[in-house]
C-alpha cells in the first residue's frame, strides 16, 4: 500500500470548490478521469453526491493510492485504457484540470460524447489563462514563463479561457448547463468589482455540461 502523504501535493489537491459547484446534484455512478490520488472521488462519495466512483490515472503511484478509496481505477492514459472502460454505465464524467494535459482534447471530448449514455453529465475544470498573473507579465514585460504548478504548469499542452472552453465543448457536441469562475475569496468582497473583472480574477472555470 502506498502512503497518500508520500505523494506530491500535486496529486492531493483540495477540490472543495468543485463540490460546491455541484451543489445538490446526485449521481449513481461517476468516473474521475485523471483522478490523481482519488481525493476528489472520495469527497464526492462522502458528500453523497455520487454513490460509486471509479477513476483513471496516469501516474502509477497515485493510481495505487486512488484504488484504496475508489471502486476501480485504471492506470494509464485515457487514450490507452478507454476501450476497457464501461462509459455507458456512468451518469457523471469528471475531468478536473485534465483537458489542458491531453494531446488531443477535442478528440477526447468527441469520443466521450459518442461512448457515454444519453443522460450523462460532464464536469470540467480548467485553469484560466486570462488570469491577471498571466496577462499582466505578458502584456507589460513580454514574459510567458512556465512554472512547476498552477496556470502556467509546464506540463500543460493547451491553454483555455472561458470562451475557448465553451467553444471546444460546443464543437464536440456538449451542451453547457452552467459555468462558474473560481475566484479567490479575498476578491469576493461586496465593494470589489469582481463581476466586472471576473475573467482576470478567475483562477479556473468550472463547467457542467450534458449531451
Amino acid at each position: 500500500m502506498v502512503d497518500q502523504n508520500s505523494l506530491s501535493p500535486y496529486f492531493n489537491a483540495d477540490r472543495r470548490e468543485l463540490l460546491h459547484f455541484l451543489e445538490d446534484a446526485r449521481y449513481s455512478s461517476a468516473i474521475d478521469v485523471g483522478c490523481a490520488s482519488g481525493s476528489l472521488g472520495r469527497e464526492l462519495i462522502s458528500n453523497r453526491i455520487v454513490r460509486e466512483c471509479d477513476g483513471i490515472e496516469l501516474n502509477p503511484q497515485a493510481a495505487r493510492v486512488a484504488s484504496d478509496g475508489l471502486r476501480k481505477v485504471w492506470q494509464g492514459a485515457i487514450e490507452a485504457v478507454s476501450a476497457e472502460v464501461p462509459w455507458h454505465s456512468y451518469d457523471l464524467i469528471v475531468m478536473a484540470d485534465l483537458l489542458e494535459h491531453l494531446a488531443a482534447p477535442w478528440q477526447a471530448l468527441r469520443d466521450l460524447h459518442s461512448s457515454t449514455s444519453e443522460n450523462v453529465s460532464l464536469l470540467i475544470s480548467v485553469p484560466n489563462v486570462r488570469h491577471k498573473s498571466v496577462v499582466f507579465p505578458l502584456l507589460f514585460s513580454g514574459r510567458f514563463e512556465y512554472q512547476d504548478a498552477g496556470i502556467m504548469d509546464r506540463t500543460h499542452l493547451h491553454f483555455f479561457t472561458q470562451s475557448s472552453l465553451l467553444k471546444i465543448l460546443a464543437d464536440t457536441g456538449w451542451k453547457v448547463q452552467k459555468v462558474r469562475p473560481n475566484i479567490k475569496s479575498k476578491y469576493l468582497k461586496w465593494w470589489y468589482p469582481h463581476h466586472l473583472l471576473e475573467e482576470f480574477l478567475a483562477v479556473q472555470y468550472f463547467v457542467l455540461a450534458s449531451k
